[in-house]
């Protein structure tokens, strides 16, 4: 029985199956089932089962849960405690928003890969409710949020800068022409999203809603590039990050659109878990960011 395949099976029972568990732990889907495979076969017993789509313990899966939780935990423990190396090393894994990434944290990240080469660093994209999931079940250090304020009790928050948000379309778009665009203007537009859940597109649906105002269209891309290439090609309209798109709309490829409804600029913040053990690892990034990024 090894650590890392107590891991893999604590993972699949955080994620809920072992696709999401293989993507998180930067496995193939392959080697998590082999993980459990090797587990069932020498513990003797079955540690899942289906109903359906539904992926359930066995009974002697709860019970291997809670040894694995605290073998691991034991285990951390013992690597903190006697860890006495002053240089920062190990897996630290950091969740963000792709646009901060990009537009803000690509130079961070060389400079911190740089001086730390043993750390193990592995970045997670994704938005707030995925990070605050993570960070709570222990399977993420740090997180970048995007959002206006962090008010949860379990999160401790840094804040770092204002980060302006603007609703975007190409020059010949319609709704380029008008002075001023409201949540009517909208009706029957195709809108252009990364994933739900960011907190700009919360705004806007929520405002649309309010509205009652339907879009045509709704496309959601993953990728930030893909989705101004979209918007430059007039297929559609899109809310981003104005760092996102500053090379765009000063070679006139994209326009910013005068909204007149809520305001959807937010913030970013480094976030952590208050139980979190800070390491010297994590707390080496954490320095980092507070020199290079707080304005």
């Amino acid at each position: 029985m090894e650590i890392r395949q107590l891991k893999t099976f604590m993972s699949i029972v955080k994620l809920g199956n072992f696709s999401q568990a293989a993507q998180f732990l930067g496995y193939t889907q392959s080697t998590v089932t082999t993980h459990i495979q090797l587990l069932e076969k020498e513990l003797n017993t079955v540690l899942f089962e289906r109903f359906g789509h539904q992926l359930m313990l066995t009974t002697d899966g709860e019970r291997l849960y809670d040894y694995a939780d605290r073998i691991t935990k034991l285990a951390e423990d013992a690597k903190n405690q006697l860890d006495n190396f002053d240089v920062p090393r190990g897996p630290l894994i950091v969740g963000m928003p792709e646009s901060l990434c990009v537009y803000h944290l690509t130079e961070l990240l060389k400079e911190y890969a740089s001086l730390y080469p043993d750390v193990e660093l592995k970045l997670k994209f994704g938005i707030g409710s995925d990070f605050r999931m993570l960070l709570r079940k222990n399977m993420m250090d740090l997180a970048f949020f995007l959002e206006e304020n962090i008010k949860d009790s379990d999160l401790v928050s840094e804040f770092l800068w204002p980060e302006p948000i603007v609703m975007l379309a190409s020059p010949g778009h319609p709704l380029a022409k008008l002075e001023c665009v409201q949540a009517k203007d909208l009706r029957e537009q195709t809108l252009i999203f990364t994933e739900s859940g960011s907190n700009y597109r919360t705004v806007l649906e929520e405002s649309l809603a309010k509205a009652a105002v339907r879009p045509r269209t709704v496309l959601e891309i993953c990728q930030i590039q893909t989705i101004k290439q979209f918007v430059i090609s007039s297929l559609g309209i899109t809310v981003l990050p104005l760092v996102a798109a500053k090379e765009e709309l000063a070679a006139g490829m994209l326009v910013a659109l005068p909204w007149q409804g809520p305001d959807f600029n937010t913030n970013a913040h480094l976030v952590y878990h208050k139980d979190k053990w800070l390491s010297r690892t994590i707390q080496s990034f954490i320095r980092l960011v507070q020199e290079r990024l707080l304005k």
